[in-house]
């Protein structure tokens, strides 16, 4: 039974999710007693009490506290600069990509531990039930949220293994391309949309490394939808969907944290039946760059980053690291755990003629293939290109460490957007996104900084993550430095 005074619950975080591993079990014992209360007998055997097991976690507490205080401070610095409370709220997670083991996660802002102990005072849960920003909620893993370009790495692995375009092959990448909206194959007349990109000069002729290193709106428009006789068929919502879940996109991560969600990767079938209409060519055209529809939590975009650092292996994300007996014995260790190697595993969807009007279900043939190898060379090439001559070469510039990276800067418009007017069609506010792993030849930690309505990932997310991987390698070196004095 449980005893209010005594007994401790899990009330959310890793708390809950091993509530009854840390718990124990009571004793129990029924007794025949005399009319004056005096114990006769034992009516039943006793049963002694169980004490609870202990953890202990994958968390670096040296990079947690390095992580939060890179965080707080560049939100705290941008919001000076602005001279208002623009950005309020954030994550940083970093992880081994080898292993899995989550090494940092921050989601900020969050709540004093120590004052939900026993009893949780009555003002200070109203406060935070209040705040707009959620505090009680794990931004990293419960939040659902539009990707934006850190998304076109699934894209780019995609448009690579379904020979849509050669690494090789030169694409036009001009400031703007006009499509037609089509939500059937045979409209009359339909009407034309713009697709601009974030560049107003363009790129002019690219290929896929410098598309990706410069994260080109309209060359992965080009990949994800086609364009004319450039790009006669692009790699369209199914074969997209099925990437991206290969990736580790709108699935459950597997992480050991309760009220994580598992964001979403729409199709046809989708669309027609939450919002009652035929899936456009122009949804897939801003699919393909993480717009629209599709939403993730930090912690799958992370991990789509990871599974590319990992030369293609998914590890499943854990913080657990060792569970402890109460006198401090090893009842288990933790064990590397990959969900699959998609260069090897065959994840990858096949479908009869992708590109034809309908539910994806539809054309599926049933067989299954798996990724190129040096398809996630080519994306890791990419990623490498952004750092030294891309989105991220600001940021990196004097910077010693090899570093991959992906920047995302993604449109959004929910409520509090709207409450402040900030949804202006065509210029809507935007969340910044950052990736990176190190060393680029031999990773062995990918993080990802996110902050909401933070503006242009490189600007904002782009120098949290490079200063968290400095502490990191700066960490490391005294490590080693204390290990062989």
């Amino acid at each position: 039974n449980f005893i209010p005074d005594r007994d401790k619950v899990g009330y959310a975080g890793v708390e809950r999710y091993f509530q009854s591993i840390l718990s124990g079990r009571n004793g129990k014992r029924l007794v025949e007693v005399d009319v004056g209360g005096q114990v006769l007998r034992n009516v039943v055997p006793p049963v002694d009490p169980t004490p609870g097991f202990n953890l202990r976690l994958t968390i670096d507490s040296r990079l947690q506290s390095a992580a939060e205080s890179i965080l707080v401070r560049e939100i705290d610095e941008w919001n000076a600069y602005y001279g208002e409370m623009r950005m309020n709220s954030g994550v940083v997670i970093a992880l081994n990509p080898k292993t899995g083991e989550v090494l940092a996660m921050v989601s900020y802002p969050s709540y004093e531990n120590n004052r939900m102990a026993r009893v949780i005072p009555q003002y200070y849960f109203k406060q935070l039930s209040e705040d707009p920003r959620n505090p009680m909620l794990n931004h990293a893993v419960g939040d659902e949220l539009p990707a934006g370009s850190v998304f076109k790495l699934v894209t780019a692995v995609g448009a690579l293994n379904e020979v849509v375009v050669t690494p090789e092959q030169i694409i036009k990448a001009p400031p703007k391309i006009v499509i037609e909206e089509k939500f059937s194959a045979n409209v009359l007349n339909p009407r034309t949309r713009e697709f601009i990109d974030w560049n107003e000069a363009g790129f002019g002729e690219i290929d896929f490394v410098n598309g990706l290193a410069n994260s080109s709106n309209v060359y992965f428009y080009k990949l994800g939808g086609g364009f004319e006789d450039e790009i006669p068929e692009g790699l369209g919502i199914c074969r997209l969907g099925t990437y991206a879940r290969a990736l580790g996109f709108g699935n459950y991560p597997g992480i050991e944290l309760p009220l994580v969600e598992d964001g979403l990767i729409p199709d046809p079938t989708w669309k027609r039946i939450n919002q009652g209409e035929n899936w456009s060519s122009g949804d897939t055209y801003i699919a393909s760059v993480g717009q629209g529809y599709i939403i993730a939590t930090p912690l799958q975009v992370l991990l789509s980053a990871s599974t590319i650092a990992n030369d293609g292996e998914l590890m499943r994300p854990t913080i657990l690291r060792e569970i402890l007996d109460s006198d401090g014995n090893i009842i288990k260790s933790f064990v590397p755990d990959s969900v699959w190697d998609i260069t090897s595993d065959p994840v990858i969807d096949i479908f009869e003629d992708p590109s034809s009007p309908g539910g994806c279900e539809s054309k599926l043939t049933g067989e299954k293939k798996s990724v190129e190898p040096w398809v996630i060379e080519k994306v890791q090439e990419g990623m490498h290109q952004a750092v030294l001559n891309g989105t991220l070469t600001d940021e990196f510039e004097n910077v010693n460490i090899s570093v991959a990276g992906k920047t995302g800067t993604a449109e959004y418009c929910d409520k509090y957007a709207n409450e402040k007017n900030l949804c202006i069609p065509g210029n809507w506010p935007t969340h910044a996104w950052t990736t990176a792993y190190a060393p680029y030849e031999d990773p062995e930690i990918v993080v990802i900084a996110f902050v909401y309505n933070g503006g242009e990932g490189a600007t904002v997310a782009g120098p949290i993550v490079r200063q968290f991987l400095e502490a990191y390698f700066e960490i490391k070196a005294g490590d080693t430095a204390a290990q062989n004095p």
